[in-house]
């Protein structure tokens, strides 16, 4: 019995556009390097993805008495951007409680792009499931990072208001 085929073939339909075919080695390369252009269409479903594991994440910390405030989120979210240039997280694993838990959400950040998938067509006419692409990842921290900053500017402007 011959095994079943783990990609498959498809045409260029309204479904799957030739935007996501990979015509060459070439493209596969840079892809797989992270040095494409980020799909800007995909943004809002992965900003939704890891809003959702953040809050819940955070939500999880309520209990023992750890709320983060929002620079202790952005610390998080700037090191999982510098994970995706290539570079170490500068947290240490945790010298107190605290530490640990913005260490954890640093965690939860990072393993997404390992839960998230997207369609790619390849030169050969498969259609496959891969890992989301390193550009589109590092575009997506980046706009959470910009809109972290831009909620609590507007949060700020509101308080000086006293509304």
């Amino acid at each position: 019995m011959r095994a079943p085929r783990r990609e498959t073939p498809v045409s260029h339909t309204a479904e799957t556009p030739a935007a996501n075919a990979i015509r060459t080695a070439g493209e596969l390369k840079k892809l797989i390097a992270g040095k494409g252009r980020p799909d800007t269409t995909q943004m809002a479903a992965v900003l939704a993805r890891i809003s959702i594991v953040m809050a819940d994440y955070l939500e999880g910390g309520k209990p023992i008495g750890i709320v983060l405030n929002p620079v202790e989120i952005l610390s998080a979210v700037a090191a999982a951007i510098q994970e995706a240039e290539g570079r170490p997280s500068p947290w240490p694993d945790g010298a107190d409680a605290r530490t640990f838990f913005i260490h954890g959400l640093y965690d939860e950040i990072i393993q997404q792009p390992s839960n998230i998938f997207e369609t790619r067509i390849f030169p050969d006419g498969t259609e496959r499931y891969i890992p989301l692409d390193k550009a589109t990842w590092k575009a997506c921290l980046q706009r959470l990072h910009e809109q972290i900053i831009a909620s609590g500017t507007k949060l700020g402007q509101r308080k000086k208001r006293g509304g």
